[in-house]
């Protein structure tokens, strides 16, 4: 969401349109960005507008000034966090020279935060912290043609889990990727592309945990999960017209075995 305040608002779009032209390669690594007055001419924004933007990216490391040189760009992959994997996404899906496969990343990290953080909770879920994981579950069903709305409820529901771990710093690491999701518009359609199947996958994984076979709820999580994610990446490719050549989107088998038998 951006600032109310026009000046904030003004940094903000202004260090945005600058880290999509480092993201999309317009001002590689090494390189040094235009001086003061020509960026801000660039830009519209005044030369003061103009350093509190480079200051919001120095500190997601994409950028450092030098006295006496300017502003040099930095490699996101050595100084930057994991907030640009949001960006990198929204890039992707615009069709900026970002490659989706920064999609397959961003849900990588998703999964493999969920295997364990599921397993926890199968260990230490309280009896209502479980319940209320049904009960936002019946909720999120509701929001099948909102597409935000459905997204920030998936999101809810993930913390939800997190929370039933009982360890802060999954709760911590979880801030940051909930932030990084929420504060990109168009992350949507990685959501939504597979929502019903999303929301049987989510009722089988609460039905494990109330079982408190943690094991068992940490290798179901990674199996259906990882079925999960590939279909939702075939959609979203679908949908930017960027399947590649002999490689059509598939449908969830919901009769694939190797899944079920983690369920069992």
């Amino acid at each position: 969401m951006a600032p109310a305040d026009p000046r904030k608002r003004a940094a903000v779009e202004a260090a945005n349109r600058i880290r999509d032209e480092i993201l999309t390669g317009r001002y590689p690594s090494g390189s040094s960005l235009p001086g003061e007055r020509e960026l801000s001419e660039q830009l519209g924004i005044s030369r003061l507008t103009l350093r509190s933007a480079l200051a919001h990216l120095e500190a997601e490391g994409l950028v450092r000034p030098y006295h006496g040189s300017g502003t040099r760009v930095l490699d996101f992959r050595e100084h930057g966090g994991i907030d640009l994997l949001g960006y990198l996404a929204r890039l992707a899906f615009e069709g900026r020279v970002v490659p989706i496969d920064v999609l397959a990343d961003l849900l990588e990290l998703r999964r493999s935060v969920a295997v364990d953080a599921v397993g926890l909770a199968a260990e230490r879920a309280t009896a209502d912290e479980i319940h209320a994981m049904r009960e936002h579950l019946a909720m999120q069903a509701e929001l099948m043609d909102q597409p935000r709305a459905f997204m920030q409820s998936d999101i809810a529901f993930a913390r939800r889990v997190v929370r039933a771990t009982h360890n802060l710093a999954f709760e911590l690491i979880y801030n940051t990727v909930a932030r990084t999701l929420e504060s990109n518009a168009g992350l949507e359609l990685a959501f939504f592309a597979n929502a019903p199947q999303t929301l049987r996958v989510y009722a089988r994984l609460i039905d494990i945990v109330e079982k408190r076979e943690a094991e068992r709820a940490r290798r179901a999580t990674r199996a259906l999960l990882e079925r999960l994610d590939r279909t939702t990446l075939q959609r979203v490719e679908t949908f930017l017209g960027m399947v590649r050549e002999g490689a059509p989107a598939e449908a969830i088998d919901e009769t694939d075995h190797e899944a079920e038998e983690e369920l069992r």
